[in-house]
């Protein structure tokens, strides 16, 4: 790659500047200079999520040593489920190992479906919070590469599941992703995981559907208000990618495309397709049902901002099409479980960072819950 010119040079250390005030302004100087741009410089957390589709846990798929320094990742807001295979078979390396990678996913000798899958244990907060239980018919809008939509499987699994006769038992997940390669992805990684009659008998489907058209809740296979639980995991800025990129590149005297042409007025563009997307996925989930928005940016525009645009654009519904529903935001309940472990409060939800006095190191996400209900 050619040196960059004085030019370059002025204009990537403005975009630099740039970014480091807009997010100091949001978060305080002291703290993001302090504590959260370097907490997300480093390396990024990972849990590993056990696939209940074909083993128990991981404790036989990782070697004696591994399996002696992991422990169970417990979540907040499912306090009421004493049956440990009705959770989340998450788990963790134990505090000083908490940099440390897990294995790669391989084959179960038996089923020839992957182990686990390994993310950030935020991820797997959000679709706990979402609460699928065994029956629901849930959609994952923007699924790719389809680690949630994974997760979201393992809490649709019946209690009494039959792995000689492999069923959702009248639930259904709808995996979405527009993008064609990441489409592709999608597909060939929720096969590689979940039970191949589960695709066969329609209980599982990769659709390929652009969430922002209007109308396109109209394609969905189960209809406008077919849906009990809806995931938005949007598109977004992503920052901690870009501080990332930016730390690697500055290590050999180069500069990361992602910061050079990072612009403070990017957020708000992104929060246009952030909120047609939400807007979809009101449309798609019953009244009485509920929408998990999440994003990963650090930015209040693409976050709460998101929830305030989509009040506005469902009033505009009511108005102008006599739409009978509306939506109420439910994030603050899930103080009384706990989730001040995990996150802080915002205005219409939480945000999970990884200088979060917790320690756990997880995140960035934001999530909001929110229910449709009758207007």
């Amino acid at each position: 790659m050619p040196a960059l010119t004085k030019a370059q040079k002025k204009l990537a250390q403005a975009a630099e500047d740039s970014f480091n005030r807009t997010y100091a302004v949001q978060f305080g100087e002291e703290r993001w200079r302090q504590s959260l741009y370097p907490a997300l410089t480093a390396p990024t957390r990972y849990a590993a999520l056990a696939n209940r589709f074909t083993v128990a846990n991981l404790d036989n798929v990782f070697s004696q040593e591994q399996a002696a320094k992991i422990q169970a990742v417990t979540f907040p807001g499912r306090t009421e489920l004493s049956d440990p295979v009705a959770a989340l078979g998450a788990y963790q390396w134990d505090a000083s190992e908490a940099e440390a990678t897990f294995p790669q996913p391989q084959p179960d000798p038996s089923s020839g479906l992957m182990t686990h899958w390994n993310l950030d244990a935020a991820s797997l907060l959000a679709v706990n919070i979402l609460d699928p239980r065994p029956g629901d018919k849930i959609l994952d809008l923007c699924a790719a590469p389809g680690g949630k939509s994974v997760a979201l499987a393992q809490l649709l699994r019946p209690d009494r599941y039959d792995s000689a006769a492999p069923t959702l038992g009248g639930g259904c997940l709808h995996s979405n992703e527009v993008n064609a390669g990441r489409n592709k992805r999608l597909a060939s990684n929720l096969q590689s995981y979940l039970p191949e009659v589960f695709f066969k008998i329609g209980e599982v489907k990769v659709l390929k559907l652009d969430g922002t058209e209007p109308f396109s809740v109209r394609t969905l296979p189960l209809g406008p208000g077919g849906y009990d639980k809806v995931l938005l995991d949007a598109p977004c800025s992503s920052e901690r990618h870009v501080i990332q990129a930016h730390v690697k590149a500055a290590q050999s005297g180069r500069v990361a495309d992602e910061m050079a042409s990072w612009r403070s007025g990017q957020s708000k563009k992104m929060a246009k397709v952030q909120a047609a997307l939400l807007m979809t996925a009101l449309k798609a989930v019953r009244v009485g049902g509920r929408v998990l928005y999440a994003t990963c940016s650090l930015s209040s525009d693409e976050n709460d901002g998101v929830i305030d645009k989509g009040v506005e654009l469902v009033q505009k519904e009511r108005k102008k099409a006599g739409v009978g529903w509306d939506f109420a935001v439910r994030s603050g309940d899930l103080a009384a479980v706990g989730l001040g472990d995990w996150a802080y409060p915002t205005k219409h939800g939480w945000l999970v960072l990884p200088d979060h006095p917790s320690g756990g190191k997880w995140g960035p996400l934001f999530f909001a819950l929110l229910e449709k209900v009758e207007a």
